[in-house]
């Protein structure tokens, strides 16, 4: 079996096709979050923080949902090797918390490392000039899934 590579180029409509795929999802209806982008072996989302993903009175949005949103935007990025079929799953996720997110995050994900069996990516999470989260995630390649 060759060795898998992320592609030079993805398909034009690829962006689009993930959009329509995961926008409608019903665990992040009402949370404010949108792809933004893919390129080989990266994407970004952004998260316009609504009612439903803020920690009351504090006003940060929630750890769970900035955790869901690195998985999230790691997994697209690492779709991009797949035409943006998701023949993986996450194995382990670590997120380092470095200051509270008040306001619009922007993820970013980027492949690190990737083989046959797995895959490292690294998701950088901000709030204007802020590093609000950092987080690496591993993912298990498991070929027949999509």
């Amino acid at each position: 079996m060759a060795k898998p590579q992320i592609p030079e180029t993805l398909a034009p409509d690829l962006l689009e096709r993930l959009r329509v795929r995961f926008h409608p999802w019903e665990l992040i209806q009402g949370w404010g979050l949108t792809i933004e982008s893919v390129r080989p072996g990266e994407a970004s989302m952004r998260l316009l923080p609504s009612k439903a993903v803020i920690n009351g009175a504090r006003g940060n949005v929630n750890g769970g949902v900035l955790a869901t949103m690195a998985d999230m935007v790691s997994a697209l990025a690492l779709s991009t090797a797949f035409d943006g079929s998701m023949p993986f799953a996450t194995s382990d996720l670590h997120i380092r918390y470095l200051e509270p997110a008040k306001g619009e995050v922007v993820g970013e994900a980027k492949v690190i490392r990737f083989s046959g069996r797995g895959a490292i990516l690294e998701c950088r999470l901000t709030c204007g000039e802020h590093l609000v989260a950092l987080c690496t995630a591993n993912f298990a390649i498991k070929h027949g899934l999509g």
